[in-house]
């Protein structure tokens, strides 16, 4: 792994929250190094200033570090170095069976907290002179996506910079707008879940500890989502914060070249904080799709994909990216979900989404890096082609699945997990397996695509040749 950036991110069981990690960084012209697990194992932590670590399963990150690799976060940061973790990356810091310890605190248990929603939210900023929020107006709302909570005893040596306050009514809790006056109670009963709004007001966000000499700061909310002004501005302003507590030299200049402008505050309504101005921050209810740019690709325009045999990687590429559209698209004729984000989709209860979402970012951020000229080498393409093997069946059967999903909608909710269609229950453990984590032709997709992704994103990081 080459490169000396003074802001690393660990890269490895990150995926899709990798990749909006990876495109904010940099928009915010932040100079970082993607590292494996192997380069964590291998030393490459020396002499970085900050570990970001995105979400994703902390499990799987744990085990794909191992002890080595553990060892090496925990002595990194014990010796002064800076750990920011958002999300599945914050998980990862706290002290459970999947995590790193460098925290002493945990997580609430799932069945005790919110568990499914997903949003924008306003925060309580109870440390408001801290250098995160620095030239981020009051009222400004962030964006969270099915966070977890921390569960913070006294004496834990946390301090918390943030909670949780009122939810914007375009935000979720599983596939519910928040914005409509429920009767929770009735609703949590039949979901069998947690679901009220309000069980998350006023609980821990954003929480700053130490551990050795090395500064945590861990959070729920995500900060690194593409387009978010406010919430980009507070990760420039924390990357700063983290890398200044390293510096010798008392330098003040920002690792972001490019820091967002000036804060746009939402206001709050009654009970529920809205949008300024209404309308402008709409979403559409679930099972339909978004105004702007209904039935448009979500990955590449169709143009740039014709048909015929695909032999080349940058044709593979496209083809799969393709592929991978039209099954989106598929979906969204029959309502079952719609596009809330450039890179994510709104799903209906029962369904896998979050999985879509990310395949699709995945491949289209392939077919995008696979350079288009002939001198390619020959292990890409060869990568590229058992890639191809792996997706397209995968989504034939993926296909099927979500029709017979739909059609057993039309009986009642239906059960992510369970089902009593034998043919559902078969497509679901071949695709996913039968847990809610993801296994199957889906991980193994996901793991492959994975290893084509990371040499291609550092190339395009690397600085031009001089030769």
């Amino acid at each position: 792994m080459e490169g000396n950036a003074k802001v690393a991110i660990f890269w490895d069981e990150s995926f899709l929250w990798g990749l909006i990690a990876y495109d904010t960084f940099r928009q915010l012209g932040v100079s970082f190094d993607l590292l494996s697990s192997g380069d964590i194992r291998d030393g490459a932590l020396e002499g970085r200033a900050v570990l970001f670590v995105p979400g994703g399963w902390a499990s799987d990150k744990i085990v794909a570090l191992g002890d080595t690799g553990r060892d090496a976060i925990r002595d990194y940061v014990a010796g002064g170095g800076s750990y920011l973790g958002f999300c599945g990356g914050a998980g990862l810091a706290l002290s459970h069976e999947s995590g790193l310890g460098l925290a002493a605190f945990g997580r609430v248990p799932t069945i005790e907290r919110l568990p499914s929603f997903s949003g924008r939210i306003v925060l309580e900023r109870t440390e408001s002179n801290h250098p995160m929020w620095a030239g981020v107006g009051d009222g400004a709302a962030f964006h969270a996506w099915w966070p977890g909570q921390f569960a913070i005893e006294d004496g834990s040596g946390a301090e918390v910079l943030a909670r949780y306050a009122q939810p914007l009514a375009d935000s979720y809790v599983t596939d519910l707008p928040v914005g409509p006056a429920y009767d929770w109670k009735k609703w949590e009963e039949a979901y069998g879940i947690n679901l009220d709004p309000e069980r998350i007001i006023g609980e821990p966000a954003v929480v700053e500890t130490r551990f050795g000499d090395g500064r945590v700061v861990l959070s729920y909310l995500h900060f690194e989502t593409p387009g978010d002004m406010d919430g980009n501005r507070v990760l420039a302003n924390l990357l700063d914060y983290l890398a200044g507590s390293q510096r010798s030299d008392g330098s003040g200049s920002s690792l972001a070249a490019s820091v967002p402008g000036e804060p746009a505050a939402a206001t709050a309504g009654d009970g529920i904080a809205r949008v300024a101005g209404g309308e402008a921050g709409a979403r559409a209810p679930a099972g339909q799709e978004a105004s702007a740019g209904a039935g448009t690709s979500i990955l590449l325009p169709p143009d740039l994909v014709g048909p015929g045999p695909r032999t080349g990687a940058h044709s593979i590429a496209l083809e799969l990216a393709a592929a991978m559209d039209a099954f989106i698209e598929l979906g969204r004729r029959n309502f079952l979900w719609y596009r809330r984000e450039p890179w994510l989709l709104q799903w209906r209860r029962g369904m896998r989404g979050i999985e879509y979402s990310t395949l699709a970012a995945m491949l289209g951020q392939i077919a995008r890096l696979v350079p288009e000229d002939d001198g390619q080498e020959d292990a890409l393409l060869e990568d590229l082609q058992e890639l191809r093997a792996r997706v397209l069946p995968f989504l034939e059967g993926a296909r099927r699945l979500i029709i017979l999903e739909r059609f057993a909608m039309t009986a009642g909710p239906i059960s992510p997990l369970k089902t009593d269609d034998d043919g559902i229950a078969e497509l679901r453990g071949r695709l996913f397996s039968t847990s809610k984590r993801c296994g199957g032709e889906y991980e193994q997709i996901t793991s492959q695509a994975d290893s084509i992704l990371l040499p291609l994103l550092r190339k395009e990081l690397a600085p031009p040749s001089t030769s």
